[in-house]
């Protein structure tokens, strides 16, 4: 549907009430390229990924006029030119709360030609019934542990005082290729944490996340790593600039031979946001079980 989501301003930081009726202008499409710019981003590094949004409070009206409510996953791409602000989100999907739509594909056709407008880029738009969003928890949201991968769970360990905010120089790290104890070099270890805390650029309140970090070639000392992202405590940043800047500094840093890094942020009004970027090509199934904070 036609609307010109350019000349709405940001939402954040600003009282407004939701649409009396569906409003799609009312999306705020901030461009990605200036984040990556300033976080050293280069093209010719190799990120590949998807924003993973979850949005619980969805509901409008069926043909009858009686409240249907859903779950809605959507999935925009990495390489979209734009990400959406994610109040202008929340007050676009609060729009449909007293439209009337035939039939539950045509709101989620509708969702999905609005974003994939503001975005840029194709988004893939799931809606789930509350019962269907149970069988999928408990189904495709199981965490998936692999006997040949090391956890490490950085939250058990020291952090070294008075780090430099956002320094990746602080992260220790060997190639198990060149290891004294002849490491296998394609051992994937896998990095978590719940610590990480950053703030919002606009309101300067804070974003909470679990997140997990799996490398391969490389072998991090866990305490510097964790220094590092607690680090970003008074960050301002998006979530998705927070974990491509997390991802622009290990792989110049470390130079592992592959990477991961998956954020799982807490939600807020109605939303959670989850943030992938890999340096090899991934799908939604590679997206975490739910955070227990979500």
């Amino acid at each position: 549907m036609a609307h010109d989501s350019k000349s709405v301003t940001n939402p954040l930081g600003e009282t407004l009430a939701s649409p009396a009726a569906y409003a799609p202008e009312i999306l705020f499409p901030i461009p990605r390229a200036p984040a990556r710019e300033a976080i050293g981003f280069s093209p010719q590094l190799a990120m590949f990924g998807f924003d993973h949004w979850q949005a619980f409070e969805l509901s409008w009206l069926d043909s009858s006029g009686k409240p249907s409510v859903a779950v809605a996953e959507l999935f925009f791409d990495c390489r979209s030119p734009a990400i959406v602000e994610s109040k202008s989100l929340k007050l676009y999907l609060n729009s449909f709360n007293h439209e009337r739509m035939a039939s539950t594909e045509l709101l989620a056709s509708t969702i999905k030609a609005d974003l994939e407008q503001a975005s840029g880029n194709v988004v893939n738009v799931l809606l789930h019934s509350l019962g269907e969003y149970r069988a999928l928890m408990a189904k495709n949201f199981a965490p998936r542990l692999q006997d040949n991968r090391t956890v490490v769970a950085l939250d058990r360990l020291p952090i070294i005082d008075n780090v430099a905010p956002l320094d990746a120089s602080v992260i220790e790290f060997i190639r198990l290729d060149k290891a004294p104890n002849a490491l296998s070099a394609n051992k994937e270890t896998r990095y978590t944490s719940d610590l990480f805390r950053s703030n919002c650029p606009v309101t300067n309140q804070p974003d909470w996340a679990s997140l997990e970090i799996k490398v391969t070639g490389i072998e991090i000392e866990g305490a510097s790593l964790l220094s590092y992202l607690c680090s970003f405590r008074e960050h301002q940043g998006y979530h998705e600039e927070c974990a491509e800047r997390i991802f622009v500094a290990l792989s110049n840093h470390c130079r592992p031979d592959s990477l991961q890094v998956s954020m799982n942020y807490l939600r807020r009004g109605g939303l959670d946001i989850n943030v992938y970027r890999a340096s090899e090509a991934i799908t939604h199934a590679d997206r975490l079980a739910r955070d227990v904070r979500q």
